[in-house]
């Protein structure tokens, strides 16, 4: 393992913030910003289902009715 060097500024901080800076553990804004997209891609992916869903529908019903028409 390598051994990491601090500056003096660094061994004062609070072990929090050391861990941010040293990027070992993601800050809370990065998560909430992950958390969001997650969100965002969720609705896209919940949109786009339900349009091929209503198209579906939506073709089914046509032929049924063309069907019903030629009969």
């Amino acid at each position: 393992m390598e051994k990491i060097i601090l500056t003096t500024r660094q061994k004062m901080l609070p072990p929090d913030r050391l861990a941010y800076e040293l990027g070992q553990i993601p800050t809370p804004e990065k998560i909430e910003n992950t958390k969001i997209a997650t969100y965002v891609l969720i609705g896209v992916f919940a949109t786009i289902s339900v349009g091929l869903i209503s198209y579906a529908i939506y073709q089914a019903q046509t032929e049924a009715k063309q069907k019903k028409n030629d009969a």
